[in-house]
Parts: structure tokens; C-alpha cells; sequence
């Protein structure tokens, strides 16, 4: 493999840990990892020389414009879910940083946006920009900036599902924090019917993947939904019942669309901050795309493809509520 000069974002992330670990262990490639708090990474990036940390901020790129015009390629992980800043990182930050570089030496950008600005047909679905959060809101408006940019034959976006991950050595997603708890929850959960789906996978899954495009730049735009096939939610309900040996009970609570939204207004009156988004959400249900990409899709061995493949993965014990996980991990806001 040619030896390449590769800019990273969001090291310090669940999906940063694991391709900084395959890519320090598995390339020689020089890596430039983007990083504000440098005491946060867990990956051993003295092990080998040609890794070199960036102590820096998206909010300001100025001080990394000359580093990123030598670059080949470059991953842009980092994301703020929220708050003072969100527009500047996932926007201005990103768009910065590809107009920086020198489309006569880099070969690929691959770019994090999230599925949730898509519909079924792999569209950009409008309601999540006029009522989405901050963060899904950004992700859109930086989608529809990228064909402004110079680099934008180089793209390759990534439109991630629900990220799973985390174990000793790595940060878990936000996703993964507290489902130590998720037998509690089931309790209750079995008890319900609901119309709706999803996709996920887990964050090495995503390594594996961006390893492999990082190794086949294409010349041209491309995107890709990342995630497992689509779970159904009485589906997920019934396997993790099995996986906690917990019985379906015979009756279930039918939750229609319309009882949805009621629990949701009994909701607000009682206090909860619930927003436009939410009632979109409720109402859409169907989260599901097609295609989806995964690693078996590349000839490569994927790491999750069920749930029941995932908790033991995630240290969730089917023999008890508490397994531990997640004490005393944390995760940056935007690393």
C-alpha cells in the first residue's frame, strides 16, 4: 500500500479510537490526528514514529491551513451534538477544512454526516432541517455545501445509523452509555406493540469500513448509509427478551401513532422538554434505508450483525441489570 498522509478528526471518539488503533497498527501511513484534549486518547500514538498529535479546535482551522494542503487524505469524525459552537464545528469547521486542501494532492475526503437527514430513498429529507436538533440541523446544511467545494469529486460521505462501541481501552458512543440498565427498561417494553424500525452497528464495523475506502479512493462523489439490516422494534423487543431470558407476555399494549402522540402531550404536561423533532420522529417511525453498508458487503468479517451478537460485545451480562460498563467513561462533546 502507498505510504499516505492522512488528517483525521474526532481521534478521541468511540469510531476515532478504533481507526486510530487499525491504522497506527496496520499502515505505515503518516497520521495527523486533530485533537483538543490530547490526555483523552487512549490509543498508543507513540508506538510507532509517523503519528503525530494536532493540539487544536475546528471552531479555528487558521493555524492548520498550510499542514492541510499537503495532506492525501483526510477523515472528518468530529461533531458537536449540541450547544454554543454546533454550527461552527459541524459547518464552518468542516468546510474549512475542505477547502484548504490541494485537490492535485488529495485523493479522498471522507466525511461524517448522519443518516438521520435522509429518508427511505437515500434522499435529504426536509423535515430535519426546518425541525431537527442543532446538531441534525448542521449536518444538513454542510450536506448541501459540500458540491460548492472544490474537493467534492474526492467525497465520500458517510451516513451513519446508531453507533454502538466502547470497551476498556476505547470511549463508548453516547448511545452505549447506560445499557446496563436496558433489563429494567425491558420490563416494562415487553408489555408494548410498536410500529417502527431501525438500523445500527457497531463503531469497529465503521473502522473496518472507512480502512477499506481509505485504501480505494474512487474519483468521484460517493455516499453510503452505514448500518446493519433493518431490525424491526417487535423484533428487537423479542431478542433481547430471549438474550435476558425474559417471556413475551401474552397480551401487549398495541401503541399506535395516535396513542404515541398522547403519551407525548400527557408528557409535556407533566413537564418533559419535548421538541418539534420528537413529534416527527414519533410519527415517521420508519427509519430504514436500503441500501445499507456494512463490512460483509466488503468480503469483510463483520464484528456485530444482531443484538444478540452486540451486548456480549458490549460487556452486558444476559445474567444481570448491572454489568459496569460504562462507569467512569465520558465522551467529548465534539473530539
Amino acid at each position: 500500500m502507498t505510504k499516505k498522509r492522512i488528517f483525521i478528526t474526532g481521534g478521541s471518539g468511540c469510531v476515532g479510537h478504533y481507526l486510530a488503533d487499525m491504522l497506527i497498527n496496520q499502515t505505515e501511513h503518516e497520521l495527523f490526528f486533530l485533537v483538543r484534549h490530547p490526555d483523552k486518547l487512549k490509543f498508543n500514538f507513540q508506538s510507532r514514529p509517523g503519528v503525530h498529535l494536532v493540539t487544536g479546535d475546528l471552531q479555528n482551522i487558521s493555524p492548520y491551513i498550510e499542514l492541510l494542503s499537503t495532506m492525501n487524505c483526510v477523515v472528518l469524525l468530529a461533531t458537536q451534538w449540541g450547544g454554543a459552537g454546533t454550527f461552527a464545528v459541524n459547518v464552518t469547521g468542516n468546510t474549512g477544512i475542505m477547502q484548504a486542501l490541494n485537490p492535485e494532492i488529495c485523493e479522498q475526503v471522507i466525511y461524517f454526516s448522519t443518516a438521520s437527514i435522509l429518508d427511505q430513498n437515500l434522499q435529504l429529507l426536509p423535515p430535519a432541517k426546518d425541525l431537527g436538533t442543532e446538531y441534525i440541523r448542521s449536518k444538513f446544511i454542510c450536506y448541501e455545501e459540500l458540491a460548492q467545494l472544490p474537493i467534492y469529486d474526492r467525497l465520500t460521505v458517510m451516513f451513519p445509523t446508531l453507533i454502538f462501541g466502547g470497551e476498556k481501552d476505547k470511549p463508548p458512543t453516547h448511545i452505549s452509555t447506560g445499557l446496563d440498565q436496558l433489563p429494567r427498561y425491558l420490563q416494562w417494553a415487553r408489555w408494548v406493540r410498536a410500529d417502527g424500525c431501525f438500523h445500527f452497528i457497531h463503531a469497529q464495523d465503521i473502522a473496518q469500513i472507512l480502512m477499506y475506502y481509505l485504501a480505494h479512493p474512487a474519483g468521484e462523489f460517493r455516499q453510503f448509509v452505514l448500518g446493519n439490516e433493518v431490525i424491526w422494534l417487535n423484533q428487537a423487543v423479542q431478542e433481547l427478551c430471549a438474550y435476558f431470558g425474559m417471556n413475551l407476555p401474552r397480551w401487549q399494549f398495541n401503541l399506535t401513532p395516535r396513542r404515541v402522540a398522547l403519551l407525548m402531550q400527557i408528557a409535556r404536561w407533566l413537564g418533559a422538554q419535548l421538541i418539534p423533532w420528537d413529534d416527527f420522529c414519533a410519527e415517521y417511525r420508519y427509519f430504514r434505508y436500503d441500501p445499507v453498508l456494512h463490512p460483509a458487503r466488503l468480503g469483510l468479517t463483520p464484528r456485530c450483525q444482531t443484538l444478540g451478537e452486540l451486548l456480549p460485545v458490549l460487556g452486558i451480562s444476559p445474567t444481570t441489570s448491572n454489568s459496569g460498563f460504562n462507569q467512569g467513561h465520558s465522551q467529548s462533546s465534539h473530539d
